[in-house]
């Protein structure tokens, strides 16, 4: 009997311990807890993730974290470095992808390691074959941070710095994408879906490349391509502007000539305010004198005057712009007239 017993209550245990350990865990937070951040750069993006630890009272660098030793730049698994286009990293090419990111730290310089594993755990180190890309870079001296952080500064459309700073350190290291190639590129792929079914997609693609100065004779296929689709006062203005920047100025008069005859109140009135904020005040009263002229009927004619107003009003000539600015309070509705009336006072 006393066999049997001891069988059952051996069985029971048995039962018990199974049924725990398949039982679900409780989520409880880690020491060193997860963390990410994420920077967009035109359309590319710079993801950095990695397990945060806290100093607690410990010599961080040159103490729990030794000098000239490889190190896994957080806790836990290896941090990741993800672009997603080519990119250089301290003026070194770097392929898109993603990367265990390692740092070896020392007093003067740290040295950053890319990896082409990044799904180690940090403290399976990559070897000198494994290592995409080296680089080295100077520290800061900051205030004091408790808890590791990554963080991203010195942005620009192009290029922006990357730190990772901890304790009383801080290591930053650059990152630029060649933006303007990028956006061209994938705007070429994209247009040969149904972004390049209407025209917009070859007009946008020409704009962005006059705005940046670049591939100017693409750009010009690209927008007789989208005039061809869909004749506008948009894809009219930018040829325009192009055939400007090959100095055949007569052209491009007679082809703005067009384009004002096809322009809605709001696109010329847009246009306008493009020319008043690059200070071509005469060529801005011009439009919108035009659009006022064109578009009399339209329902939101006072706020075309008003603009005519603030063109006027802008080129020092304060007695065309109370002019201007009194008759859009008389075609305004009333929710207007606080506004205006202070615009009015202002001038007197």
């Amino acid at each position: 009997m006393k066999t049997i017993k001891t069988t059952i209550i051996v069985a029971l245990l048995l039962l018990v311990t199974v049924t725990v350990t398949q039982a679900q865990r409780l989520t409880m937070p880690e020491p060193s807890q997860d963390a990410s951040i994420t920077q967009r750069l035109g359309i590319s993006d710079v993801t950095i993730k990695y397990n945060s630890p806290g100093a607690r009272g410990r010599k961080v660098f040159g103490g729990m974290i030794p000098y000239k030793a490889v190190w896994r730049a957080g806790a836990n698994e290896n941090t990741t470095i993800s672009f997603s286009h080519d990119a250089m990293v301290e003026g070194q090419t770097i392929k898109a992808g993603t990367y265990g990111l390692y740092m070896i730290p020392g007093k003067e310089k740290f040295q950053i390691l890319f990896s082409k594993f990044n799904k180690s755990w940090g403290t399976v180190l990559p070897t000198e074959n494994e290592t995409v890309l080296k680089v080295s870079v100077s520290p800061k001296k900051i205030p004091f941070q408790e808890w590791l952080g990554f963080n991203f500064t010195d942005r620009s459309a192009k290029q922006l710095v990357a730190v990772l700073e901890w304790a009383d350190v801080q290591v930053p290291f650059k990152i630029e994408f060649n933006t303007t190639q990028i956006i061209i590129d994938n705007s070429i792929a994209e247009l040969k879906g149904q972004a390049g079914f209407s025209g917009a997609g070859h007009m946008q693609l020409a704009a962005y490349c006059l705005l940046n100065n670049t591939h100017l004779d693409e750009a010009m296929t690209w927008i007789e391509q989208s005039i061809a689709r869909n004749k506008s006062f948009s894809n009219l203005r930018v040829k325009a502007e192009l055939l400007s920047k090959k100095g055949q100025n007569a052209v491009a008069k007679k082809m703005m000539d067009e384009a004002f005859s096809l322009g809605s109140a709001g696109e010329l009135n847009s246009f306008g305010y493009s020319l008043l904020n690059d200070n071509n005040t005469k060529e801005a009263i011009k439009v919108f004198s035009f659009n006022i002229k064109k578009h009399a009927n339209d329902i939101l004619i006072w706020m075309y005057i008003d603009s005519l107003g603030e063109a006027y009003l802008k080129a020092g000539n304060k007695k065309m712009a109370l002019k201007y600015y009194k008759k859009a309070k008389e075609k305004a509705p009333a929710s207007q007239y606080v506004y205006l009336n202070g615009v009015i006072s202002g001038i007197k």
